[in-house]
């Protein structure tokens, strides 16, 4: 008789074997695919059970189905359930047939599980704990045949973007230089295109192998472009079946600023922080303003509320600068209503082109608590304030306006604030 250990690999005469199928599989990230439990030479089976384990971080099971096999010999009672582990997973699989009938003999498919790929790597499918039962309900002597799964990542990516220079007039050349690499683990050949805004600098076709990284430059000629920030960036094409899309795009840290001859300034933007401000309580007004000139100035900026003058700021910048303000005002003193609000760079002397010099936007001054600016504290403010309550500026959700009180936290204070005005109108 041969060894025991000769028995464990090869099996005993007359058993069962119940394997994966195919016995390796190897597909790309994202990808769905399915593998079959087959048996061959068994006799007279009348109901099995088996387990399949892989790793959870890898594979997440889509469904289990029941193959023909069984089913061949009569009618059938298919089953299975999930256990889950911290980093694996599998399946418990057990049909039988039902009534006093015989057994079914042959090869076929016990069963198909079907998978969805989550993430790249390598595993067993185990296959293990296999029980075969006769129609008398002795076990039939079988062995178990796992099978392997290797999942295989298409990934390209923008791992670096520069441009220089960052300030020049029209007709400047700007070399703007991208790093790429192929992240994944196939041989992928695909576009990079670059980007000034939305303006196209070039495309260039590259290939890389598995590992691989290359740098490309381009150029822009600048001629013909406006006064202005522009945001380079580059991005690859995404290989056939690339699901990490996020490392797709680069984009220079730093804006181009093309410049205009001679002096200028702008206001570039600005922020009400609150759109709706509860009287006595401070309006604060955001503005940044940039030199797009060729020179360094000195200068004012200056917020109004309607004629209201709410402050002044001197500013020095040098080209291509930009300095970001900020702008507090009391409201105790001003009446309820909607008020225009304007920044204003300037003047600038030498300056020929002021129009964006000036940049302008609304406030409601209304009731303390009334933060929808119907003209009433109600319950669908109180609603509004409770949908913020216990965030802070940068919560997902944090609303201005519902900080009535302007200390950068929604909380009992402004609830108390809503409470003392419930039910007052302005309207």
């Amino acid at each position: 008789m041969l060894p025991a250990s000769i028995l464990e690999c090869f099996g005993q005469a007359g058993s069962a074997t119940v394997a994966v199928s195919p016995p390796s599989i190897t597909v790309s990230v994202g990808q769905g695919f399915s593998v079959d439990i087959n048996i061959s030479s068994v006799s007279d089976l009348y109901g099995w059970e088996f387990y399949l384990g892989w790793n959870s971080s890898l594979l997440s099971l889509v469904s289990v189905n029941e193959g023909p096999f069984l089913m061949s010999g009569g009618s059938t009672y298919f089953t299975y359930y999930l256990n889950t582990t911290a980093t694996d997973e599998h399946v418990v699989v057990d049909c039988t047939l039902e009534g006093s009938i015989p057994g079914v003999s042959g090869d076929g498919t016990l069963a198909t599980v079907t998978f969805n790929t989550t993430s790249a790597g390598e595993c067993p499918l185990n296959l293990y704990d296999v029980d075969l039962r006769d129609s008398s309900d002795s076990e039939i002597p079988s062995q178990a045949v796992s099978g392997n799964f290797t999942s295989l990542l298409h990934d390209v990516a923008v791992t670096s973007v520069t441009a220089s220079p960052t300030a020049g007039l029209p007709g400047t050349i700007v070399n703007v230089n991208v790093t790429v690499e192929n992240e994944g683990n196939f041989a992928e050949v695909f576009n990079l295109t670059v980007y000034a805004n939305s303006q196209v600098i070039g495309t260039q076709q590259t290939s890389l192998d598995s590992g691989d990284l290359e740098n490309l430059s381009f150029t822009w000629n600048t001629t013909g472009c406006g006064k202005g920030d522009y945001n380079i960036s580059a991005s690859v094409s995404l290989a056939p079946g690339e699901i990490n899309q996020a490392n797709n795009t680069g984009i220079v840290n730093t804006l181009v600023t093309i410049l205009t001859p001679g002096h200028d300034v702008a206001i570039n933007d600005l922020i009400l922080l609150k759109a709706i401000v509860g009287q006595g309580y401070n309006m604060s007004i955001g503005v940044t303003v940039k030199d797009y000139g060729m020179f360094s100035e000195t200068f004012n900026v200056t917020a109004y509320a309607n004629k209201t003058l709410v402050g002044t700021q001197a500013v020095t910048l040098v080209s291509a600068e930009k300095a970001d303000l900020l702008f507090t005002n009391s409201t105790a003193s001003m009446i309820m209503g909607t008020y225009t609000v304007n920044a204003t760079a300037g003047p600038i002397p030498g300056q020929t082109n002021s129009s964006d010099n000036t940049v302008g936007g609304q406030v409601l001054v209304g009731i303390p608590g009334d933060l929808n600016g119907d003209g009433v504290v109600n319950v669908l403010d109180a609603i509004i304030l409770a949908d913020a309550f216990s965030s802070v500026l940068g919560s997902s959700n944090w609303n201005p306006n519902a900080d009535i009180n302007g200390d950068g936290a929604i909380n009992i204070l402004d609830a108390i604030i809503l409470e003392n005005h419930f039910g007052e109108t302005s309207v």
